[in-house]
């Protein structure tokens, strides 16, 4: 473990008391000894004591005036203006303290600090930076902040709470069929609380149409209350109503849900879900004055960088680049820090991309000898400067130069880098640049790197190049939209073809059945498919017809000449009055192969039709693919940081998914301005956020420490956990904060004697916190979370994600197969958050109570003694329904997502019957290998002990209720095939995570197959067909892998 994460430099958790050295300004050093726990302001009571009983105590102020500094484990020197701060929170370096007179502005420097604990980065980093595009972001992008909140809170209170509660709703206020089925000639039943300060509580039971907004709610709540005043006659019943139906808000009973806003009430997912479930929706009568009353105001401050106002830039002469008619050229001068064999060669390899596409071939240096690494030497591309599109990037590498073990022939890249060839201002590149380049990624082959980022690693330890790029008299810009649209005319006008410039839109009938024919063909092609010349060709002569199709612009990207400047710009004015496209393909415009900045301005122009609900469903895409943006300032981060501002859920997520990732110093500069600029906007609410990362903090360095007591017993480990829990800063810090997996939750007090050390591979912490809401019977009593060290759950999140995305589709379509996509959050370095799953064991645990003979999987009907035990009667009937449509479900979603490591330990069941997974460590077909051999062998797990629930028992040639599980198999499946496009385009938006599993379109051309891309319906249903009859027929294979499992863990 590196020293420096823990509270000393050197321990995860300090000793229990310390010895501090603190410097007195008259230069006289005092020794304290201070508990871990001790806060500043109490150490500085202490010391004023001790002090007054030195030499030069006459010269010292009031203790007030003094503030704390000291050196930090970043090295860092930080200055700590909160005195309630611990001890044990400051990450000391060495248990040193000086005390000095604060200077500047003391609330910035307290605002700066909690941003920097909030991120993982001191603020003071970025005020050093040098960078104008820095600079420029920094300033511009919180005035865009500053704007949002403004208006936000302009519009008056209720908009205020809005931003806090938003409402939770289903995408469509229809209720599908089977919903509606549900429910009582339309109506629905409610119960609403009324709750007093003097514990009269009342409940009132409602009967009232789906469609019924929270107004009509309150109105009806009371008018009931009024019907049990014998005082008030119906008159002044409905008085009553009309007087008090706006003073109220509604709440979901259990946590802090509020129902502000005018949908029918059937549209909110927890009435949803509760009608799904068979319950009865429970809220509470709120006072909308104490509610409004409890939001605290916003101010957002203005830090010093924005108050200095932007530098002058100097004065340039500039000149349009499509002028020049020039080659490009780039000079390579020489490399350091380049770590190679003394014997080997090296040579630089070079070439300019515009996405994952070559736009010239690549043009390396002449081998030298790795002692001496210098070329000085001009490369000359096969590119005219008038010919580099918007969004080209120069990619490197230095190359060892020869075979290495292990190596393809040619060589391997030592190190590789990208850069713009346009800057943030729009102006091509000129003179000298030294590029500290970036290790090669794991398992990244190819000799240059074209994914990557853009930009110099900032370890000054890493190999450099020395470049230089050509000068000109003038500096060269990239033309703006009018010189474009005036180049496409020229263009056009020395054609005879004038369908290549547009016109207006013409009928669909225009166009030759042949040709349409043809695009339909191509169109229809899934996004992975590689365009024929022909088809390209095709696609660019019929441009102006692909208006017509839906789905057309991503084909016409991909046919666009981008070395070509003419047809750049004939592309543009296309562009320029080209309809919106759809959710799927503006996503899928935004992954790595398209980065022209006027074509993923149009994916974002798309995206801001989305809804809260589908926005949040594709975030956890949306951050990884900032990633792939040119420049920091994009409509992208934008678009996310105002959609962040305007729906707190939305915020909240928004800042675990880029805070994850600030350890990796490829994304920290970029993640951790947009956290600045967004905690910079939170005002009062940026302590939620650092109550959730302190308490993260404490539960990382707690599973570090229990982690080098691996050798001491459970029972010693466990008092460890419980005596650490005990700890006046860790009781302080982990209670009362949101719940990070789902902040409409409250984390109350924790329940320290209900927390354990599990006993899995990486002993995770489960862990209980009491749910502190007034009307927590109404939902549940207790919060239970596992923290996990250890594994990227980044690969879980997204399988979860896809799962609740596959359910989200069957709900839609009327099928109702009871997934459980239960919730999962990285937040940090291989840490992470996982809701557990109420009431449900793994099927290991079932089969290991009923004996050894379950357990070495020769009983199997065990799973379904266990669920007839659970429940009975009519429940019983509903339990089976149940188990039967999860796990057709997860057959469906485990097999098209190559779900692998499946054994009796990570399948699980619920007593009311719903079967589902649990982690994710493999997917994508990566399936676990035993010397060289796939151990699973079968699509999917459907084994005995399955269908022994499914068919109650029955033999299953005899039962029909097989029958049933089939249909409800191929009716997912075929639901997923027919979105088979938005899937891989999820995918491939998630490359950029570089998860080990998910690195290539190789790993993606997976999903090709399992989703049967190339097939209709009745030949992917046929496909489908044979892979459940594998899956049954090849069962006792998965039983084999159960047993060796039970062997493994000593059964």
């Amino acid at each position: 473990m590196p020293p420096s994460s823990g509270e000393l430099w050197g321990s995860h958790i300090m000793p229990a008391k310390v010895n501090i050295e603190c410097l007195l300004p008259t230069g006289i050093i005092v020794p304290l000894e201070c508990m871990r726990e001790a806060s500043l302001g109490a150490i500085k009571t202490l010391l004023w004591r001790e002090a007054q009983k030195l030499p030069l105590s006459n010269l010292l102020a009031e203790a007030s005036s003094y503030i704390f500094v000291t050196i930090t484990q970043d090295a860092e020197r930080e200055e700590f203006y909160d005195e309630g701060r611990r001890l044990c929170d400051l990450r000391l370096f060495q248990p040193w303290l000086k005390v000095v007179e604060p200077a500047g502005n003391r609330e910035e420097k307290m605002l700066n600090y909690d941003i920097g604990s909030a991120i993982g980065i001191s603020v003071n980093e970025f005020d050093q930076l040098k960078d104008p595009e820095v600079i420029d972001f920094r300033r511009n992008v919180l005035s865009m902040c500053k704007t949002v909140v403004e208006d936000r809170e302009a519009r008056g209170k209720m908009e205020h709470a809005v931003y806090v509660y938003p409402p939770n709703l289903e995408v469509s206020e229809e209720l599908p069929k089977h919903v509606f089925q549900r429910l009582d000639k339309g109506n629905i039943y409610l119960l609403v609380w009324v709750i007093s300060s003097v514990n009269d509580d009342q409940k009132y039971e409602l009967r009232i149409h789906h469609n019924s907004t929270p107004e009509e709610i309150i109105a009806e709540t009371i008018r009931e209350k009024a019907q049990q005043m014998p005082k008030l006659n119906k008159e002044a019943q409905q008085k009553c109503v009309e007087e008090y139906k706006r003073t109220y808000v509604l709440k979901v009973c259990g946590c802090d849900e509020y129902i502000l806003q005018d949908f029918p009430i059937s549209q909110y997912k927890y009435v949803r879900q509760c009608l799904l479930k068979g319950d009865t929706p429970q809220l509470m009568l709120m006072s909308k004055e104490s509610v409004l009353n409890s939001l605290p105001e916003v101010h957002f401050p203005i830090p010093s960088y924005m108050r200095r106002g932007p530098a002058a830039p100097p004065p340039v002469s500039s000149k349009c680049a499509w002028e020049i008619m020039d080659n490009l050229r780039i000079k390579v001068n020489c490399a350091t820090y380049v770590n190679v064999k003394e014997l080997d060669k090296v040579h630089v390899r070079t070439c300019i991309y515009h996405g994952s596409e070559p736009i010239c071939p690549v043009v390396p240096t002449e081998h030298v000898p790795c002692a001496n690494p210098k070329w000085n030497a001009w490369l000359t591309y096969e590119l005219r400067i008038c010919d580099i599109p918007r969004s080209a990037k120069f990619c490197v590498s230095i190359c060892s130069s020869g075979k290495r073990k292990g190596k393809k022939e040619g060589g391997c890249a030592l190190a590789w880098g990208n850069i713009n060839l346009y800057d943030y201002t729009n102006r091509l590149q000129s003179g000298n640049m030294r590029l500290s380049l970036w290790p090669p990624p794991q398992g990244h082959e190819d000799l240059l790197c074209p994914f990557g980022q853009t930009g110099s690693n900032p370890n000054k330890d890493a190999p450099c190049l020395e470049l230089e790029f050509d000068r000109f008299s003038h500096s060269l810009v990239f033309p703006v939209f009018s010189q474009i649209y005036e180049h496409a005319l020229k263009v056009a006008s020395k054609t005879s073809d004038y369908s290549s410039f547009p016109k207006e839109m013409e009928s669909v009938d225009d166009i030759k059945e042949e040709d349409a024919n043809q695009l339909e063909e191509i169109f229809s092609k899934d996004r992975l498919h590689e365009m024929s010349e022909q088809d390209k060709e095709l696609v660019w002569r019929l441009r102006r017809e692909c208006r017509y199709y839906d789905n057309s612009l991503p084909k016409l990207l991909n046919a666009v000449k981008w070395n070509s400047c003419d047809e750049v710009s004939q592309l543009y004015a296309l562009l320029k009055d080209w309809p919106y496209v759809n959710i799927e393909t503006a996503l899928g415009l935004l992954d790595c192969s398209y980065a022209d900045v006027g074509v993923r301005t149009l994916a974002v122009d798309c995206l801001e039709e989305l809804l809260d609900e589908e926005l949040s469903q594709y975030l956890l895409e949306l951050v990884q693919v900032l990633k792939y943006e040119s420049y920091l300032d994009n409509p992208l981060s934008r678009f996310l940081l105002k959609r962040s501002l305007a729906n707190q859920k939305i915020g909240h997520y928004f800042f675990w998914h880029l805070r994850s990732e600030m350890h990796k110093p490829k994304v920290s500069l970029r993640f951790g301005l947009l956290l600045e600029a967004y905690c910079r906007s939170l005002g009062p609410y940026l302590k939620l956020i650092l109550k959730q990362v302190e308490a993260l903090d404490k539960l990382t360095k707690l599973s570090e420490t229990l982690e080098e007591r691996k050798d001491e017993t459970s029972r010693e480990r466990m008092k460890y956990l419980h005596d650490q829990m005990k700890q006046a800063d860790f009781k302080e810090t982990l209670q009362h904060f949101p719940h990070p997996l789902d902040p409409s939750f409250s984390l109350g007090k924790m329940k320290m004697e209900e927390c354990r050390i599990m006993s899995s591979a990486k002993r995770p912490l489960w862990l209980v916190w009491e749910n502190h809401d007034v009307m927590a019977k109404a939902m549940f009593k207790d919060m239970k979370v596992i923290f996990k060290r250890g594994d990227d759950l980044r690969q879980d999140m997204l399988t979860l994600q896809m799962i609740q995305l596959m359910d989200s589709l069957w709900q839609r379509d009327g099928l109702d197969l009871k997934m459980i996509p239960y919730r999962c959050l990285a937040t940090g370095n291989m840490t992470g958050l996982i809701e557990v799953v109420r009431n449900s064991a793994t099927i290991y645990d079932i089969q290991h109570k009923a004996g050894i003979m379950s357990t070495l999987q020769l009983k199997s009907g065990v799973l379904h003694q266990w669920i007839k035990e659970k429940k009975q009667g009519e429940q019983y009937d509903i339990a089976i329904d149940t188990f039967t449509r999860s796990c057709a479900g997860y057959c469906v979603a485990t097999f098209i997502l190559g779900i692998g490591d499946r054994h009796n330990d990570n399948i699980m069941v619920t007593e009311a019957g719903q079967i589902f997974h649990i982690d994710f460590g493999h997917f994508l077909g990566h399936m676990k290998k035993k010397y060289g051999i796939k151990r699973e062998r079968v699509p999917f797990v459907l084994t005995e002990d399955f269908l022994k629930v499914i068919t109650k028992g029955n033999d299953i040639n005899k039962s029909d209720d097989f029958k049933k599980f089939q249909q409800l198999c191929y009716q997912a499946y075929l639901l997923l095939h027919r979105h088979a496009n938005l899937f891989i385009s999820l995918f491939t938006l998630m490359l950029a995570t570089e998860i080990p599993e998910l690195q290539s379109i190789d790993d993606i051309s997976y999903l090709q197959k399992t989703l049967a891309v190339e097939k209709d319906d009745d030949e992917a249903l046929e496909y489908f067909a044979k892979q459940l009859n594998d899956a049954h027929g090849g069962g006792w294979f998965t039983k084999m892998d159960w047993l060796c499992h039970a062997l493994k863990h000593g059964i």
